[in-house]
């Protein structure tokens, strides 16, 4: 059994019901295709075994799972809940543009297409997956990061699960605050004049990759996407 895919299983399974899943794995569909599988053993991208590409593999360390506080969370959280936006992958590699066209060949061999949020960083590429006409429709994102020295420490890969809420970014504050404690939050995206779209915190690490919650306001739209 993969200890690492069981834990971010048990995480996904305890979402609200607007994803299809079987009893034997949670899935993801696009365009009538299975985009994204995951269960006990392994994680599937396109039918591809993805779960290599975010295995730590040197420095392993394990950070408690927030597994209480995320269904206090949720439970909190209740009405305010819109949807699962993404599930997400993110690492390092030696190069961006020979892990993108990986990429591309997968997802096109599958029927679907790949696309990419713009990025002022040159040693980053977002890539996402699935159905963008589709504004119902999930998503999933890679983060490609290139590899630089001590890499390991400085970017361990992690999974991300992000979702939409109806929330104001001061009333989400307070609702991560209460159920995770006032130094979950890491990292917030504003937008400059327009307010703050998405704050993030770390749920926890296990075999030393980590697990972030990503949590949209409802100022958040579906992000812009061009197709490569």
């Amino acid at each position: 059994m993969n200890e690492m895919t069981k834990v971010i299983r048990n995480l996904v399974d305890d979402l609200p019901s607007d994803i299809k899943e079987t009893r034997d794995s949670f899935r993801l569909f696009s365009a009538g295709k299975i985009l994204f599988e995951l269960n006990d053993e392994r994680m599937r991208l396109c039918g591809m075994d993805i779960s290599r590409k975010i295995a730590a593999k040197k420095g392993k360390f394990d950070r408690q799972i927030l597994n209480d506080e995320w269904l206090d969370f949720l439970g909190e959280l209740d009405g305010s809940y819109v949807s699962l936006n993404h599930l997400g992958i993110s690492y390092a590699c030696e190069n961006l543009d020979h892990e993108v066209a990986y990429y591309k060949n997968l997802v096109s061999t599958w029927g679907l297409n790949l696309y990419e949020e713009s990025s002022d960083d040159l040693n980053a590429r977002w890539l996402f997956v699935g159905d963008i006409t589709d504004l119902q429709t999930q998503l999933f994102e890679i983060i490609l990061t290139k590899n630089r020295t001590n890499s390991e420490n400085n970017w361990r890969p992690h999974f991300q699960i992000d979702i939409n809420t109806n929330l104001t970014e001061e009333s989400l504050n307070k609702l991560l605050t209460k159920s995770f404690g006032p130094k979950f939050i890491k990292w917030k995206m504003t937008i400059p004049g327009y307010g703050t779209v998405l704050v993030m915190g770390m749920l926890g690490s296990i075999e030393g990759t980590k697990i972030y919650l990503g949590a949209g306001t409802r100022l958040r739209e579906r992000q812009i996407l061009k197709r490569i």
